[in-house]
């Protein structure tokens, strides 16, 4: 066999390689969404993604690998999120377009909404998370509206910081109650919704 048969072949059982990652990670999305780290079983996972669990193993080290690798995944969806804006509309339109995102994906949905119980696990391996997340959020968001407020988009007197972890709250309170009761509420349209009215209520 030539080098030039033998490309298209290597090629391939990278590409085999990398459609049984995928279907691991998103089997693992859903068993440890459903059932939390401790509960769900590799065994599951591997049979709910077509492979063994020596399969599994192939490509994630361990149980623990394999879950912040499905975290890790989650939080690529706010990755698009970058400061400086021109503009709090702007930022308000980026967490909306975040949410549009996630809400294409409702096992990764329901795995962020584990995830927060999680970190406040002792010992869990996400102990401490969800503390580091929002305290980078205040850090890059609450600045940024306080220029924007002192260069006239949002009303004088407004409170930065609330303003943030009221936008948080409404991210997070909907999202719940979309996993409580996801044939009844429209996550996107009804946080698209409430974040709208709040930049209303605090636009100059």
């Amino acid at each position: 066999m030539s080098t030039a048969d033998a490309v298209p072949e290597t090629d391939k059982r990278v590409a085999r390689g990398d459609a049984r990652r995928l279907a691991i990670l998103a089997a693992a999305t859903r068993e440890f969404g459903r059932k939390g780290y401790e509960s769900a079983r590799i065994a599951d996972i591997a049979r709910a993604a077509g492979v063994t669990d020596a399969g599994v193993f192939h490509h994630f080290a361990s149980k623990q690998e394999l879950f912040m690798a499905v975290v890790e995944r989650r939080e690529e969806v706010y990755q698009s999120i970058r400061l400086p804006m021109d503009t709090v509309r702007q930022l308000f339109d980026a967490i909306i377009g975040t949410v549009h995102v996630a809400a294409a994906e409702p096992d990764l949905l329901r795995f962020r909404v584990m995830l927060t119980g999680a970190s406040r696990i002792e010992g869990h391996p996400v102990e401490g998370r969800s503390q580091r997340s929002l305290e980078a959020a205040l850090d890059a968001f609450v600045p940024f509206i306080e220029q924007r407020i002192e260069q006239g988009e949002i009303a004088q007197g407004v409170d930065a910081q609330q303003v943030v972890l009221e936008l948080l709250a409404l991210n997070e309170g909907i999202r719940d109650q979309w996993s409580t009761l996801p044939d009844r509420i429209d996550y996107e349209a009804t946080f698209t919704a409430a974040a709208n009215g709040l930049y209303e209520r605090i636009r100059a």
